[in-house]
């Protein structure tokens, strides 16, 4: 009852059988209050001139009643599904859980959705989920750390150049897109640099995938490090595999089997670091006393690996809220910005690396 006068609403809908609710429509409203269906929506869409006695009739109508707006509808009228596609290549990446749990929380404060696509690492199933995001009419698309020569980027770029899309955590060679990252370079050069400080000089450094973005920076900031300290690089102390545990396991192994082991390994990220803990272990190498092992991203792992992991912390949250603040301006005002963001990351020291101890000449 609205206003002391009965309203029929709607139309009651089923399931098996059981009647479970009521669909309120516009005309709903419109009749409840007394006015037009055009005046409805614009009260509803907040465009041309209403009243305030009407505004306030249709909005309690709107509350009494239990209104809620169609969004294919309203989509269609804004050309916009208040909703972005989010691609990330591992969801068992620890470092991509807290970023999608980051991008998600802060879409949601400022009122839109996010539609999460794993791909494995696989460019034929990113594919795939390109185009079920575009036929899904979303407002734009956040790649996260795609591969350094990722076609797929270039397509959509080709197909929907009004489509946003902003690059974390990576960039796509002779592509110009809105770019989020971190300082892949300085982050390892610190990494580097912290071990060297130590006294180490037999450095081992483990990275993903060799057309990684992340992967080859912080090798380059590595070997940075090592030429500007007179540290001659040792190829047979460089593997390169996945982000992943089995990775840092695998390639530990390889390199503490070494007769000349390194006494210090940089992994690329903590996921590599925790396996290289495996490796040590296995091998019966004691962290730090044997081995120093050092990180990359802050992560989880870091903290609950024992001794707790010394490693470069990325600013995952922040940067993830950013891209999404980034994307919603774009949407909003209708334009890409070209625009390349960089944080700066830091060092985090723990228990997981220590000065060496020279050996005792006779």
């Amino acid at each position: 009852m609205l206003n002391g006068s009965p309203v029929t609403i709607g139309k009651r809908f089923h399931i098996k059988g059981r009647e479970v609710g009521q669909v309120v429509t516009i005309k709903d409203v419109a009749k409840a209050a007394n006015v037009s269906i055009s005046t409805v929506s614009r009260v509803l869409n907040n465009s041309g001139y209403t009243s305030a006695n009407v505004k306030e009739r249709v909005n309690k109508a709107v509350e009494e009643l239990k209104f809620q707006k169609n969004m294919v509808a309203t989509a269609m009228i804004k050309k916009q599904t208040q909703t972005f596609g989010l691609i990330i290549p591992d969801i068992k990446n620890i470092f991509y859980g807290e970023l999608t749990r980051a991008i998600e929380d802060k879409a949601h404060k400022l009122g839109f959705n996010v539609i999460l696509c794993n791909t494995d690492n696989d460019l034929e199933k990113e594919s795939e989920y390109l185009n079920f995001l575009i036929r899904k009419g979303i407002d734009g698309i956040i790649f996260s750390t795609p591969e350094t020569n990722d076609m797929n980027v270039r397509e959509v770029m080709k197909s929907r150049p009004d489509l946003p899309i902003i690059i974390l955590g990576s960039k796509v060679k002779n592509v110009r897109l809105d770019e989020v990252l971190v300082d892949n370079f300085e982050g390892s050069y610190t990494a580097t640099r912290h071990l060297i400080d130590l006294g180490h000089e037999r450095i081992g450094y483990i990275g993903g995938q060799p057309d990684s973005y992340s992967t080859i920076e912080r090798q380059r900031g590595y070997l940075a490090a090592l030429e500007d300290n007179g540290i001659t690089s040792n190829p047979t102390y460089i593997e390169l595999d996945e982000f992943k545990i089995d990775s840092g396991f695998e390639k530990g192994k390889k390199l503490l089997a070494e007769e000349d082991r390194p006494t210090a390994i940089f992994a690329a990220n903590d996921a590599i670091a925790v396996g290289v803990y495996k490796a040590a272990r296995e091998l019966g190498l004691r962290i730090p006393e044997d081995l120093s092992v050092i990180g990359f991203d802050d992560s989880q792992f870091a903290e609950i690996v024992f001794p707790e992991l010394t490693t470069i912390r990325t600013p995952i949250a922040q940067m993830g809220e950013k891209t999404v603040e980034l994307a919603v301006q774009i949407v909003k005002d209708g334009k890409n910005f070209k625009e390349s963001i960089t944080f700066q990351p830091t060092l985090v020291e723990r228990g997981s690396t220590q000065r060496i101890k020279k050996a005792v000449k006779s």
